[in-house]
């Protein structure tokens, strides 16, 4: 399967990226060489072969649960330029919803 210039476009549009005509084309190059790869990875014979998600063992480190004194809302807002609520007040970036500001 290789992708033709309407599909690289739609995958950028849906990444938020703007694609020149020179990057298309290498753009193009390198998703089909990923594709090609990922097709021939499909042709491997896994019967037998158990899904791991690491070839060696992993351990997550894990602390035990304490408590401990938190900063107070008074406290953690105290420095902030603007704040109502014990809520620092930003700018309206998006157009739409409710709020009186």
């Amino acid at each position: 399967m290789e992708l033709g210039d309407a599909e690289i476009l739609h995958v950028a549009r849906l990444a938020r990226l703007r694609l020149t005509e020179g990057e298309l084309s290498g753009v193009r190059q390198d998703l089909n060489r990923v594709l090609a790869y990922v097709s021939k990875l499909h042709e491997l014979n896994l019967d037998g072969v158990e899904p791991t998600m690491h070839v060696v063992e992993t351990r997550t480190p894990l602390r035990e649960d304490s408590v401990h004194q938190s900063l107070s809302a008074e406290a953690a807002t105290q420095n902030g330029p603007e704040v109502r609520d014990y809520m620092f007040v930003v700018p309206r970036i998006m157009e739409g919803g409710s709020g009186d500001e």
